[in-house]
């Protein structure tokens, strides 16, 4: 194994959240800053050095695994806009990374990522990641959060596809011409099944029931978020059953395209809204064969994700450490992390 430790960074349009983690696989430091509104690209970048900075402490640094919403080259930089930073294209993220730190660095997609370590978890076998859980050769990762990202690996290699831009499910037209997505077009998975669009659905769907989620709404004295929507489901209130029908139906329909294409054997929800919607995974697993021919839905298993919101960042740890480590001695630093 290298000596030294192993930085991960999660970069968003709100915030800059960064991990350490040390040569055991334990978590060593964890740094966090706000994310410069309307200052450019080099403000966000000297909030990443300053991370960088607080998270090396004394430590010898190793390696630097960095994840970034949007289309990332393979040099690290940075090749479209982000919706969240902008000023973001053209930003040469690993240059940056590396000079903070002296180490070497690598920059993917932030989805990418969070299926990396997802995938890395599942290497260790049943005796950390739970009685009967096989490991994964193939996994496709679907987050669900603001927005809807996806990530697929392979052997323990991103498909990243050009600019790592693959896999990115959340912009599948499932409907077109149906519901308005931030892309700009209509019918996308993401207007359907992201956490805003399952408040909005709630919303949009609220005529004509008599639940209380419908009445919450009607009513304006509170925010409805995808939370609210899916504590009401586990109430059983017939507005968060329509909508929670109307999300597993959407994800079923791109994830059933995801298989034909791909042939994955694990299937992973995570992210942010998952956390409240345990039902999801079951039950977009029995709407999935009504979009994709058999033996896709026989040899694949859907799951949870195992390591929550904090995917990304170690993810970010795990795939800066890949470059330099083998691959037993990564799978080793993964071992530590499963729950």
């Amino acid at each position: 194994m290298s000596e030294g430790s192993y930085l991960g960074l999660d970069i968003g349009g709100t915030g800059i959240k960064g991990l350490r983690l040390d040569p055991d696989g334990r978590i060593g430091a964890r740094a966090s800053r706000p994310t410069p509104q309307g200052a450019g690209a080099q403000a966000v970048l000297d909030e990443v050095a300053a991370v960088l900075k607080e998270l090396s402490g004394a430590s010898r640094i190793a390696s630097v695994g960095a994840g970034t919403p949007g289309a990332v080259d393979s040099r690290g930089v940075v090749v479209a806009e982000a919706v969240n930073i902008p000023g973001w294209k053209g930003t040469d993220l690993r240059a940056a990374c590396e000079a903070a730190t002296g180490a070497p660095a690598v920059v993917r997609n932030d989805a990418n990522l969070a299926a990396y370590a997802e995938w890395s978890v599942r290497q260790i076998g049943a005796s950390s990641s739970g009685p009967g859980l096989p490991a994964s050769r193939n996994l496709l990762f679907v987050g669900l959060g603001t927005g809807i990202g996806g990530g697929y690996i392979e052997d323990g290699h991103i498909l990243g596809g050009t600019d790592d831009r693959a896999v990115e499910l959340g912009h599948v037209v499932i409907r077109p011409k149906g519901r308005p997505c931030p892309c700009g077009r209509s019918g996308c998975v993401e207007a359907y099944a992201a956490g805003p669009a399952i408040a909005s659905l709630a919303r949009d769907l609220s005529p004509g029931h008599e639940s209380g989620l419908a009445r919450l709404l009607r009513a304006g004295t509170a925010p409805v978020t995808a939370r609210e929507v899916y504590e009401a489901f586990a109430l059983g209130d017939s507005l968060a059953l329509a909508v929670h029908v109307e999300v597993a139906e959407a994800l079923a329909h791109a994830i059933g395209l995801a298989l034909a294409l791909l042939a994955p054997d694990t299937v992973v929800l995570g992210g942010g809204v998952l956390a409240g919607a345990g039902a999801l995974v079951g039950d977009v697993a029995r709407r999935v064969p009504e979009y994709v021919y058999g033996a896709a839905v026989r040899d694949c298993r859907f799951e949870a994700a195992l390591l929550g919101p904090e995917a990304g960042l170690l993810g970010a740890c795990l795939n800066g450490a890949s470059l330099v480590l083998d691959r037993p001695g990564l799978l080793g630093l993964a071992g530590a992390l499963a729950p």
